[in-house]
Order: structure tokens, then C-alpha cells, then sequence
């Protein structure tokens, strides 16, 4: 249905249950899983091959969303994309109930500051973790439960947790040690 009445680009072998996507333009590549219960609702949305998208997720607004490449959305999340939000490859929103937030701050009204979020690759996110407007995150890094991220880490290969968070070890790759 998506592809034939809205023209939008789906890859082979994707499987779309029963969520919603409403966008101006959409590209999904092949093996994607979009689980149901799941709203999308975004200028463009952008999802790389093989990225699964879990139950009861909300990503609603404006701005354009992407996600690359044997991502992860678990369950339960809520991303604001009144400005655009950006996940590299292999990067996994984990557990549940986390936040992205692009507005809400006088920055929105203002139009002073860049709102939008980009989380790099191989990132792994917790649960509960809430993340404030115009985050940048570097890649190869994790992002222990329950932290508010408030600022930006461009930093590479470091473990980030706390309210509000700080790197609390650096050249450690994750996915090895820990």
C-alpha cells in the first residue's frame, strides 16, 4: 500500500506491521523490520538496510529523520523531530522509554542555536536516557541507562552516563570491554 499509493521507495524483503508512516518522502532499505504500534510522522524519513524499528515507538514531526544501517529502535521510545534527528550505522536505541528532543527551548523561537541531534556510529543507547536539543555524538560510544545528555560529546571510543552526563571512561571501545 505504502509504495503504491504514496510512492514511497521500500526495499525488498521489508516488513511493515501494523504502524503508521506518514512523510513528505520516504527511502527504507531491504530487511528492514518496522514492528507494530509504531508512528512516524516526518518531512523525509530515511531508514538504512537491515535496521529494525520495535513496538510502540513515536517519531513525529517536521524535520527529517534517518537512521542507517543495522540500527536499533527498541520499544517504547518517543524522538521529537521538529528539527531533524540523524543515527549512524550500527547504532542501537536500547531498552525503552528514552527521549530525543529537538525544540522546546527559547532556542526554537529564536532560531539561535542548532537544534537538531546526531548520534554517530556504533553507539549504544540504554534505557531511559533523555537527550536535550543539538546533541552531537561521537561514534564508538556508549550511553549508560538513565543519563540526561545535555551537551554535546564529539568525542570517539568513551562511556557517557550521569545527570547531567560526563565522559566517565575514554578510549575504550565498548563492544569489546567494559
Amino acid at each position: 500500500m505504502y509504495r503504491s499509493f504514496f510512492n514511497y521507495r521500500i526495499g525488498k524483503n521489508t516488513y511493515i506491521g501494523k504502524s503508521v508512516i506518514n512523510a513528505k518522502e520516504v527511502h527504507i532499505g531491504d530487511d528492514v523490520i518496522i514492528k507494530d504500534h509504531t508512528n512516524i510522522s516526518c518531512g523525509q524519513l530515511t531508514i538504512g538496510k537491515q535496521t529494525r524499528i520495535l513496538s510502540g515507538n513515536t517519531i513525529i514531526g517536521q524535520g527529517n529523520f534517518s537512521i542507517g544501517e543495522n540500527s536499533r529502535i527498541i520499544n517504547n521510545h518517543f524522538i521529537d523531530v521538529w528539527n531533524n534527528v540523524a543515527i549512524g550505522n550500527n547504532t542501537w536505541l536500547a531498552g525503552r522509554d528514552s527521549q530525543l528532543w529537538t525544540h522546546g527551548s527559547i532556542h526554537t523561537k529564536k532560531g539561535d542555536k542548532k537544534l537538531s541531534i546526531q548520534l554517530g556510529n556504533d553507539i549504544y543507547v540504554g534505557s531511559n536516557v533523555n537527550i536535550a536539543p543539538g546533541v552531537v555524538i561521537g561514534d564508538t560510544n556508549l550511553i549508560g541507562l538513565g543519563s540526561v545528555i545535555t551537551s554535546s560529546f564529539p568525542d570517539n571510543r568513551t562511556i557517557i552516563a550521569g545527570n547531567p552526563s560526563k565522559v566517565i571512561k575514554e578510549n575504550i571501545d565498548w563492544r569489546e570491554n567494559w
